[in-house]
Order: C-alpha cells, then structure tokens, then sequence
C-alpha cells in the first residue's frame, strides 16, 4: 500500500499523458492548447501536493524497489522529483499562455514599451505565436517531465535508457518550435544527430557491461563490482 502511494503522481501523469493524446487527436484549434496548459498545470502541482503528502523519510531510508528493480524510490530521488515536478511547472505556466515574441512599439519611450509588452502578454493578443501553432504543447512538456522523473528514480541500464529517450525526444520537438527560424531548425537537427551518435553510444556501453557481468540492475553490478575488488584485496 505505501508504494502505490509513493508512485501515485507518476500514474497521475501518465494518465495525463493518454488523455492528452487522445483528445489531441480529436481537434485541429490552436487555441485548445492553452486548455491543455491550463489542465497540464494543474495536474503538476497537484502531483506535487501527492509526492509531498507521501514524503516519509522513515520509510524511505532503505529505498523501495518498483516493477523487480527497474525503479527506486528514495528519499533524495524523492526530493529531487518533486524539484523537476516544480521547476516543469513553472516552465508550463510562463510558455504554456503568453506568445514568446514581445511586442516593440515605434514609440522610443521605455514606460510605452513596457506597457504594450504588458497589454500584449495579459490580454493575449499574438495568438499565433509558436507554442500555439502546436496544439501537442502541454503533452510535450508532459513527456518531458516523465522521463526527468523516471530517470532520477531508474535502477536499470534498461530502464535508464528509455528514459532518456522519452525525455530527449520531446526536447527535440521543442528546440524546433520555431518552424520558420533557421537557427532553430538547424539547432534542432544538429541536437537529434548528436542525441542518435550518443543513444548509439550509449547501447554500446550497456552492451559491452551485460556481455561482461550479464546483469543489467544496478544493484547486482555494484555488488559484482564490490566483490572483485574485496577478492582482488584478498589475494594480496
């Protein structure tokens, strides 16, 4: 019972998640993206609220392993989680609403400026800024917040993997955002080249330790690890 109140916000989000991508199969409207904002926000800082509620330090000392050792729980992947959870939320609330283009007026007084920039953010004028043209906005920072948080509590080479793969694809997504700007285009497909170089090498390291321990849990290779070296120690 007390792990699935410790896993509680992660099921939230991953409900989240299939919501998302089903009700975003169902609408083409720009302006259904600042509902999703609006809903993804909520159900981070009530994920917040759960993960604080369930925060036992007593019972966290040891750590808790979920689904036979690919996940653990612990009171500083815990604390860390809720931090990645708060920071992605108010990331969501500043970009999920207002247009990224600021508006300048031709006046060159600095107070006109800023009050134009001011109106132009509260009353949301530029609705055709860049995250709204991506109605798929809130489910992209979603995704993003899943796999930083799967990826702080992951005890498997495995499962360490796919996390960073569920996090660095919606990253590319958002560093190509601006559609029309080269240097975002050109940014976005240099980080997708790098990120598929890195995954390679990254199988390559997780291959090259299960060819040589035939484990993939973290745990079981600190203790193969722990034993050589008591042995090596030994032996001299």
């Amino acid at each position: 019972m007390m792990i699935l109140k410790k896993s509680v916000y992660k099921y939230m989000i991953l409900t989240f998640l299939l919501l998302l991508l089903f009700s975003n199969g169902l609408t083409n409207r720009p302006d259904t993206s600042i509902l999703y904002s609006r809903i993804g926000i909520l159900i981070i800082f009530y994920s917040i609220i759960s993960a604080y509620t369930t925060y036992f330090i007593t019972y966290l000392e040891k750590g808790i392993g979920l689904y036979g050792g690919l996940f653990n729980v612990t009171a500083i992947t815990h604390t860390f989680q809720i931090f990645v959870l708060l920071i992605c939320g108010i990331i969501l609330l500043l970009t999920g609403f207002y247009p990224r283009k600021k508006y300048i007026g031709d006046s060159t007084s600095m107070i006109d400026t800023i009050f134009k920039n001011v109106k132009q953010y509260v009353n949301i004028i530029n609705k055709v800024s860049e995250q709204f043209t991506i109605i798929e906005y809130a489910l992209i920072i979603i995704f993003v917040i899943s796999g930083a948080t799967l990826l702080l509590s992951s005890g498997d080479l495995g499962s360490i993997y796919l996390c960073i793969e569920l996090q660095s694809f919606s990253l590319y997504i958002i560093s190509s955002m601006h559609r029309n700007s080269e240097s975002s285009t050109g940014s976005a497909l240099t980080y997708f080249l790098l990120g598929g170089l890195s995954s390679c090498f990254i199988l390559l390291g997780i291959g090259l330790i299960y060819a040589n321990s035939g484990l993939t849990n973290l745990d079981g290779i600190y203790s193969i690890i722990s034993d050589s070296e008591r042995y090596a120690d030994y032996s001299r």
